[in-house]
């Protein structure tokens, strides 16, 4: 078997998701400035200004370099692949990690759909073991209900045998 990737829309929901949060945290720190000055003063004190503009302007920055950057690296990074005895995955941006996770230690799966996932008709499927819980986003919907549906008759095989 080799690697599945995740859906070419995932770069979008990304971007979108992380716009928003760039455009929030901006407004905060922006904002947040404007009060701190005023309220205390230091409009003056053009050293304590500089500070906190250089500051907010890295904050803006990293933000920004997550938003329009890193969602075309991660793409390029997350694979998964099911075989009949383990889901095995990878991703990362400076550190690639891979998780294999055998199927006969999967207790539930859940399919799960943001409103922006719903705009691109994806969702992330979380796979939930007693060691905590994994997770393979922005998959096409029915790709996810195939591969739940997958892993809930193997969990029901698995169920079976430990009833004998």
């Amino acid at each position: 078997m080799e690697y599945k990737r995740l859906s070419e829309n995932s770069k979008k929901t990304w971007f979108i998701a992380r716009a928003i949060t760039t455009i929030i945290v901006s407004a905060v720190l922006i904002g947040g400035k404007c009060f701190l000055l005023s309220k205390f003063k230091f409009s003056g004190d053009t050293e304590w200004n500089l500070v906190i503009n250089i500051v907010i302007a890295i904050i803006i920055g990293l933000l920004l370099l997550n938003t329009f950057i890193y969602p075309k690296i991660e793409y390029k990074q997350w694979r998964y692949m099911i075989t009949k005895d383990k889901i095995e995955f990878s991703e990362g941006i400076y550190y690639i990690t891979t998780t294999i996770v055998p199927i006969v230690r999967v207790q539930h799966i859940k399919v799960n759909q943001g409103p922006i996932n719903r705009m691109y008709k994806l969702a992330d499927l979380h796979i939930y073991t007693a060691g905590g819980s994994h997770r393979i986003p922005n998959i096409e919907v029915e790709k996810a209900e195939e591969i739940s549906s997958y892993l809930k008759d193997k969990i029901r095989e698995k169920v079976e045998q430990n009833d004998r």
